[in-house]
């Protein structure tokens, strides 16, 4: 006998009915909305339009739309699409997007110039000094600060 038929048992000798027990039996998880390859086609969905360029909130109003889920769904689904689009990216891929970047910011500023635009112009600019040139400028100026031996420059005979 299992321990449903022992509970069982038990139950109708103290009781007298099986009411509980069939309530208790009902009480189990609802049944899913979605499966799981839907799931996984929603979530594929929101990767692919993660990855032609729409933004996190562009990206839940389609999910929501295209899918007719909830906005905490669309949002967990968009996350999910940003972690995976993170894991996938390698060297060669950050070195194309940083090339997209700088064209883009490029153009971004002739742009505003044209329209006498001048913050936004200066904007793109600081922006593309950030992204390709601050780090290697300030890195050289930390190594040009850095205390040498005898009058501030290492001389030749030195193993470093």
């Amino acid at each position: 006998m299992d321990a449903y038929g022992c509970l069982k048992q038990f139950w109708v000798r103290c009781n007298g009915s099986l009411s509980k027990i069939a309530h208790n039996r009902q009480q189990h998880r609802p049944p899913m909305r979605t499966t799981k390859a839907e799931r996984k086609r929603r979530r594929e969905a929101a990767l692919a339009e993660i990855s032609n360029g729409h933004g996190f909130a562009d990206t839940v109003a389609y999910v929501m739309s295209e899918w007719g889920c909830s906005r905490s769904t669309a949002r967990r689904d968009v996350h999910w699409a940003h972690g995976e689009l993170q894991l996938g990216l390698d060297a060669h891929d950050v070195q194309h997007l940083v090339t997209h970047l700088c064209t883009s910011l490029q153009r971004i500023s002739l742009k505003a110039e044209g329209h006498q635009q001048y913050g936004a112009s200066v904007g793109a600019l600081r922006l593309l000094y950030e992204i390709l040139l601050s780090r290697r400028l300030d890195n050289e100026a930390h190594k040009a600060r850095r205390a040498g031996w005898g009058y501030g420059q290492r001389h030749g005979n030195t193993k470093f």
